[in-house]
């Protein structure tokens, strides 16, 4: 008996990032990996496809454990097709780990949301990004057994010296365009807004909006350690509702850098900032303003050294860890039982 993860190939952006930090995490239990090409299979017949599914799953046998990071970001028939194989092979375990669902994240495509949860319900176990995400799918019919993720890991190690500074300015890492962050700040204030990220003909000249551009992954960490908030936000309605329920990789880049987080009420880690003194929840970017003004550096700094007790946690992967570890270990007590 073995276990194996799926790891789509050739798969960019914070969507093949997601796939890699898991798959990293779960090598280290001694699961194997299984290679998902990021191919147009649409333009597949039905006989090619199955043919390549074949191939993927070369080694797979029965009894064995098989966890799907999903979405694929392939043809959405593709995974129906590679489950309905798994799901042919006898006594195979199936755990499918969530990092997103497509007919939540794009309007045009809402109406599939009964595929995904028929899809959802073929599995003996799932991992979902939050524990709003685990009550919206049961709402919907879900019935499968659940293990919430929680967080994003950042699993690379970066020295960072000193702790950041009170300032009074809020930073935000990301795509300007897509969550209108810029067209909505508040101008007529002393704070500053800080973008990294890629800029656009939208974007709000201001006074006390800078931008920044990309930066790699070390020197971003270095520059926002340095101090203020990290933003994790959007004035994008439909953006800003899916933020209920997945997790964003926003959260775990601010709180790896050691600065406290601005979120908004209805996101999904709501909790998991307050509990842990994480940083502050607000309804509007004008209410996150005035908070930031007029914070005095002690309560800053009661934000900062709370915010460095995670790090560890972040950059060793625990919050993938435990997600595999419940998974799996629940998925063979219920068939022990």
């Amino acid at each position: 008996m073995s276990v194996y993860i799926t790891k789509v190939c050739g798969l960019g952006g914070t969507a093949g990032k997601g796939q890699q930090v898991v798959a990293n995490e779960a090598k280290k239990f001694g699961i194997e990996e299984i290679r998902i090409p990021y191919y147009d299979y649409f333009s597949d017949s039905k006989d090619s496809l199955y043919k390549r599914i074949d191939g993927i799953l070369t080694g797979v046998s029965e009894n064995d454990t098989v966890i799907l990071q999903s979405p694929t970001w392939n043809y959405p028939n593709f995974e129906s097709a590679l489950i309905g194989h798994l799901k042919a092979i006898n006594n195979l375990k199936l755990i499918i780990f969530i990092h997103d669902i497509r007919a939540m994240m794009f309007p045009i495509e809402a109406e599939s949301m009964p595929f995904y949860v028929e899809l959802f319900n073929t599995a003996d176990r799932l991992i979902v990004p939050s524990d709003n995400m685990a009550q919206h799918l049961k709402e919907m019919g879900v019935s499968t057994p659940m293990t919430v993720q929680y967080l994003w890991d950042f699993n690379n190690q970066v020295d960072l010296i000193g702790k950041p500074n009170y300032e009074n300015k809020i930073v935000f890492v990301g795509d300007d365009e897509k969550f209108r962050i810029s067209t909505n700040f508040p101008i007529d204030s002393d704070t500053t807004l800080e973008l990294y990220g890629r800029k656009n003909e939208q974007m709000q000249q201001a006074n006390n909006i800078h931008y920044h551009g990309f930066l790699d992954e070390y020197s971003l960490l270095q520059e926002l350690h340095k101090g203020g908030f990290g933003l994790v936000w959007s004035e994008d309605e439909q953006v800003k509702s899916y933020m209920h329920y997945c997790n964003s990789y926003k959260v775990s880049t601010y709180l790896q850098a050691g600065i406290p987080l601005i979120v908004h009420s209805s996101i999904s880690c709501r909790k998991l900032v307050e509990d842990n003194h994480w940083g502050i929840v607000v309804d509007s970017l004008e209410e996150a303003v005035q908070k930031v003004k007029t914070m005095s550096a002690d309560e800053y700094h009661s934000y900062v050294d709370a915010i460095a007790t995670t790090k560890y946690i972040l950059e060793n992967g625990y919050y993938t860890k435990r997600a595999l570890v419940d998974a799996v270990y629940n998925l063979f007590i219920t068939r022990r039982g």
